[in-house]
């Protein structure tokens, strides 16, 4: 066979697997969530992140609303792995920062137990601490 018939074949099996890797991959979705970061977005969207009483008073008291992290909030956030506690066990921690509707950056501090062995808190996760530009200094909300 000459190299002429060689390409085109080459051509031919290299465009199958471009198209199957679109459709297994990168069809129907915003992100590709076979990347950390978006496996971790995309289950935390879709996961209602269980927010304890005192943080709920602080972001009251913040005039963060508690519903913020909804689907453009997810959308535009950077999961920093650096500053993660990934090794974590049994539930890593995430280091996340957004930007709120009012433009205001927020770093979430989020345990994420998506997957846990032996766990009662499997496929769930905790918004453990946030920070925020000018936090609110006269918040009661028994530290």
């Amino acid at each position: 066979m000459n190299f002429a018939g060689r390409l085109k074949y080459y051509l031919l099996g290299f465009g199958l697997g471009c198209v199957i890797v679109w459709a297994t991959l990168y069809r129907n979705h915003d992100r590709p969530s076979w990347l950390p970061k978006g496996r971790i977005v995309e289950f935390l969207e879709k996961t209602d992140v269980i927010v304890s009483e005192q943080l709920k008073c602080k972001l009251t008291c913040n005039n963060i609303p508690l519903d913020f992290m909804n689907k453009a909030f997810w959308d535009k956030v950077e999961v920093d792995f650096e500053k993660s506690a990934t090794k974590r066990k049994p539930c890593p921690e995430y280091y996340i920062t957004g930007t709120l509707a009012n433009n205001q950056k927020i770093v979430l501090y989020i345990e994420n137990c998506e997957l846990c062995e032996n766990c009662s808190q499997e496929g769930t996760a905790t918004l453990r601490n946030f920070e925020i530009e000018n936090p609110s200094t006269n918040c009661e909300c028994g530290n």
